[in-house]
């Protein structure tokens, strides 16, 4: 009688283990080393192939200052040309940031449907390989313009501030 209990004692002991051992790795949360920038993968063993729906490129949003410059001492006139260089680039790249996304969300509809076509897929993933590159062109482009604009100074002044993490901590930020 005595080893039948024992016996029935060890499995509930076991059974109950095997219950609250994930019910509270699940209550603890993430774990203080995981990388808060990493969202969970919504179907558990299946990596997400497309970002989710209403997800457009993180940056500035079109016309904004470049991050870059917020510590420079600009002249009034500089910020009139920038300005105006900033408003002329920004709806064409809106234009090219709402084409990728379109393209996106037809490729998301498309692996989601039941006829999955690879030729149309392909289309429309360098369509918006095409309309992301753009994007980059025009920033590199209105980079030029920005540089050209700035005094000798100022591009040293930017320069050290790029390539020394520790003078970015000092770099003044105009309001």
């Amino acid at each position: 009688m005595k080893t039948t209990q024992h016996f029935w004692m060890k499995r509930l002991a076991t059974g109950a283990a095997v219950i609250a051992l994930p019910l509270a790795v699940m209550a603890h949360g993430p774990m203080a080393d995981a990388p808060q920038d990493c969202p969970p993968t919504p179907h558990p063993g299946r990596p997400m192939a497309l970002p989710p729906l209403g997800m457009l490129p993180e940056g500035p949003p079109p016309g904004a200052m470049p991050r870059y410059l917020r510590g420079l001492e600009l002249t009034e006139a500089q910020q009139d040309k920038l300005f105006s260089l900033m408003h002329e680039q920004a709806p064409n790249e809106r234009e090219q940031l709402k084409a990728a996304f379109k393209a996106m969300e037809e490729l998301r509809r498309l692996s989601a449907s039941d006829r999955f076509d690879v030729r149309q897929a392909r289309a429309l993933a360098e369509a918006q390989a095409q309309a992301l590159a753009q994007v980059a062109l025009m920033h590199a482009e209105l980079d030029a313009k920005v540089r050209a604009l700035l005094t000798p100074e100022q591009r040293k002044e930017l320069d050290d501030a790029r390539t020394k993490p520790e003078s970015r901590r000092d770099f003044k930020f105009s309001s």
